[in-house]
C-alpha cells in the first residue's frame, strides 16, 4: 500500500502530505481532502485500487471513505496523509468499540436475563446500593460494564430511570473512571435533576444548572463542577464551549441525554450537536420510555448516539414503517445495547389504570363551524392534483389541524364563536363532580393555548395551576407542580402534554383528563405517566373526551396504533387496558352470536 500512495503524483517528495483526513459535520463519514497540486482523478482512481472492496466516493466535500476503509487507512499509519483532531477520534472511538462490541452485547444480554448473582460480580455492594430496586441493579451492573461505551435504558416511564443513572455516575467516579457527568434534557426536567442528585447523593457532587445569559453558562463551566445539567437549546447554542470543556476530561466524562426521543431525527440540529460532542466522551447515555412512538426508525439514532452506530452499520432500513419494524427490531435484539423494564414487571404493587372514552357532541355553533371547516378542507383537495398536492401538503395539514382546534374551541378559528364549547360543558360536570363530590384532584390536558387561556379562567375556582409554552419560567413551573402535589386547595393542573408530558410527577390526583391531545403520540405517551408512577396508592383513570363523528376518533386511533406499534417493536408484553367501548362491542359480538328465540 505504501509504494501505491508514494506513486499517487510522480513530483510529491517522500513522506510529503498529499491529503487533509476530515470528519463530515454530520459524522456521517470521514474525508479525504487532497492538496491542490495533487490530481484528483489520480488520487482517486489510485484509492480504490488500494481499497477495492471498500465503499469510496467522490464528493464534493472529498473524497468520502466507508467505516472500514477509514479504519484501513489509519491502521496503516502513513505519514502522507493528515489527519484531524475530530477525524482521529472519530476513528479511534469507533475502532476501539468494534474490537470488543459483540462480547458487549452478550454482556448486557447476560445481565438483563440472571439473577441478582450477576449483579454481585460486576458491582462491589458496599452499603450505598441500598435504595435501589433489583432492576435498579442491574441497570446499574450493565451501565458500567468495563469498558463499555454506555447504554440505552428504555425502562417504561416511573420505573426508575433516573436514579439508576444517578447510581451509575457514583459507581463510576467511586471505581476512578470517571470525573464529570453532562446531563442534557427537556426544560421541564432541568430543574429535577438537582433536586434527585441530591436526595440520593446529598452534597457529594457540585452540581450546577447552566442557564442564563451565554456569559453566566461559560462561567458555570469555568467552575468545573462534577455535574452540569442544561437544556437541548442551550447544548446547541454552547456546543464550542462544551466541546471544550468535554474534551479536557480525557475521555473521562460522561453524556446522558434525558427523555432521548427528542434526537431520534438524524438531520436535527440538536441530534448533530449531541452526537459530536458524544464523540469527546467515554460513556454516553440515553434514557427514555417511549422511545419509538412514532416511528421504529426513531430508535436508530438513539441506539447509534450510544454506539457510535456499530449496531446499525451497513443496516439498510427501508422508509415505509411496516417494512422497518421487523428490521429495527431484529437488529436491537441482537446488536443493541439497550435495557427496558416495563413497571407491571418491577413494580407489582403499582395500581391499575383504565381508560374511559367519552363522545361529546358538538353544540350547534361549533358543528355548522366544523362542517364548513371539513367541507370546505374536501373540496379543496378534490380540486387539487397530486403533484401540488404534494408541493402545498403543509397547507393541508395546517386546515386538518384546524378541525381539531375546533373539536376543542371554535374561537381558535373565529372570533365570532361566542358559545361555550361541548367540551367545556361536559368538563363543568365532570370536575364537579370529580372535584366537588369526591374531593379528587385532576390533570387535564390540553393541546391549545386558546383552550388552556379559557380553561383557567373558567376554572380558577378550583385553585388551577398552568404548565405549558406560556409559562417560560423554570420556577414558575416547578412552583405549578409543588403546588399541585402539596397543597390541598390546588384541585386542578392545567397543562400541554408537549410542555409537562415528561418527567414530571403528578401522583396527588388518580384522574387525569384529556380534553385535547397532540397528534405526537410521545407527548400522548409521556403524559399517561405522570400519575401513574412509583408513589402513587390509588388505581388511576383516565377519561378521553371526543367529540362525536370526528377526526378526533381517528385520531385517537392512530395514536392508539402508534402505541402498539412501539410496544411490539421493544417486545413489551402488556395487557390492553380495557375501555368501555371495547367491553360493549364484545358484549354485543356475543349477544349477536346467541341463537333467536324461535
Amino acid at each position: 500500500m505504501d509504494s501505491a500512495i508514494k506513486k499517487m503524483q510522480p513530483t510529491i517528495l517522500e513522506g510529503a502530505v498529499i491529503a487533509d483526513v476530515v470528519r463530515a459535520a454530520d459524522l456521517s463519514s470521514l474525508y479525504l481532502v487532497p492538496y491542490r497540486h495533487v490530481d484528483p482523478h489520480f488520487f482517486l482512481t489510485t484509492l480504490k485500487r488500494i481499497f477495492p472492496d471498500e465503499d469510496i466516493r467522490r464528493t464534493a466535500q472529498g473524497v468520502a471513505l466507508s467505516l472500514p476503509a477509514a479504519e484501513k487507512l489509519w491502521k496503516f499509519k502513513s505519514s502522507a496523509f493528515k489527519w484531524s483532531g475530530d477525524a482521529k477520534q472519530y476513528i479511534k472511538n469507533r475502532y476501539k468499540l468494534k474490537q470488543k462490541y459483540e462480547a458487549l452485547v452478550s454482556q448486557v444480554a447476560a445481565v438483563r436475563d440472571g439473577d441478582r448473582s450477576i449483579v454481585a460480580r460486576l458491582l462491589n455492594d458496599d452499603g450505598r446500593f441500598e435504595v435501589l430496586d433489583e432492576h435498579q441493579l442491574k441497570n446499574v451492573a450493565a451501565m458500567t460494564l468495563a469498558t463499555g461505551p454506555g447504554l440505552c435504558l428504555f425502562d417504561e416511564q416511573g420505573a426508575g430511570k433516573t436514579v439508576s443513572m444517578i447510581y451509575t455516575y457514583d459507581e463510576l467516579v467511586h471505581r476512578n473512571e470517571v470525573d464529570f457527568m453532562l446531563i442534557v434534557a427537556p426544560k421541564s426536567m432541568v430543574g429535577e435533576w438537582p433536586k434527585d442528585l441530591h436526595r440520593f447523593m446529598d452534597d457529594t457532587y457540585r452540581v450546577s444548572v447552566a442557564e442564563g445569559s451565554v456569559r453566566k453558562k461559560a462561567e458555570t463551566l469555568n467552575q468545573r463542577p462534577d455535574v452540569v445539567i442544561t437544556n437541548f437549546e442551550t447544548a446547541v447554542s454552547l456546543e464550542r464551549e462544551l466541546e471544550a470543556f468535554l474534551r479536557s476530561f480525557e475521555g473521562r466524562a460522561i453524556i446522558v441525554v434525558d427523555e432521548s426521543f427528542f434526537i431520534k431525527s438524524a438531520d436535527a440540529r440538536r441530534t448533530l450537536t449531541l452526537r459530536r460532542l458524544r464523540e469527546w466522551c467515554g460513556r454516553a447515555y440515553v434514557l427514555c420510555g417511549t422511545p419509538a412512538p412514532n416511528s421504529p426508525i426513531d430508535l436508530v439514532q438513539q441506539i447509534s448516539f450510544v454506539d457510535f452506530g456499530l449496531a446499525f452499520n451497513g443496516i439498510d432500513i427501508p422508509d415505509d414503517r411496516e417494512a422497518a419494524l421487523p428490521i429495527v427490531q431484529t437488529t436491537i435484539e441482537t446488536r443493541g445495547l439497550y435495557l427496558r423494564n416495563l413497571k407491571a414487571d418491577v413494580l407489582p404493587g403499582l395500581p391499575t389504570k383504565s381508560f374511559q372514552q367519552v363522545l361529546v357532541k358538538m353544540e350547534a355553533k361549533q358543528a355548522e363551524l366544523y362542517r364548513a371547516a371539513l367541507a370546505a378542507l374536501v373540496q379543496q383537495i378534490q380540486a387539487t392534483s397530486d403533484i401540488e398536492f404534494k408541493r402545498t401538503i403543509t397547507n393541508f395539514l395546517s386546515q386538518r389541524s384546524m378541525l381539531l382546534q375546533i373539536c376543542s374551541n371554535p374561537a381558535a378559528a373565529t372570533e365570532r364563536y361566542d358559545a361555550t364549547p361541548a367540551k367545556v360543558q361536559a368538563l363543568d360536570d365532570i370536575l364537579e363532580r370529580l372535584i366537588v363530590v369526591q374531593n379528587e384532584k385532576v390533570v387535564l390536558w390540553s393541546f391549545y393555548t386558546r383552550t388552556i387561556d379559557l380553561l383557567m379562567k373558567r376554572y380558577e375556582r378550583y385553585g388551577a395551576v398552568r404548565y405549558d409554552g406560556a409559562v417560560s419560567s423554570v420556577e414558575d413551573r416547578q412552583s405549578a407542580v409543588s403546588r399541585f402535589q402539596q397543597d390541598p386547595n390546588t384541585k386542578l393542573f392545567i397543562a400541554n402534554p408537549a410542555a409537562a408530558g415528561a418527567g414530571l410527577t403528578l401522583h396527588s390526583a388518580r384522574f387525569a383528563i384529556y380534553e385535547s391531545m397532540s397528534n405526537q403520540a410521545a407527548h400522548y405517551l409521556q403524559s399517561l405517566d405522570r400519575i401513574h408512577r412509583r408513589g402513587q396508592q390509588r388505581p388511576v383513570e383516565y377519561i378521553v373526551l371526543i367529540c362525536e363523528n370526528s377526526i378526533e376518533e381517528v385520531e385517537y386511533q392512530r395514536l392508539l396504533r402508534k402505541e402498539q406499534s412501539a410496544q411490539s417493536l421493544l417486545g413489551d408484553i402488556v395487557d390492553r387496558p380495557l375501555i368501555r367501548t371495547t367491553m360493549l362491542d364484545e358484549t354485543l359480538a356475543l349477544l349477536s352470536a346467541l341463537p333467536q328465540d324461535s
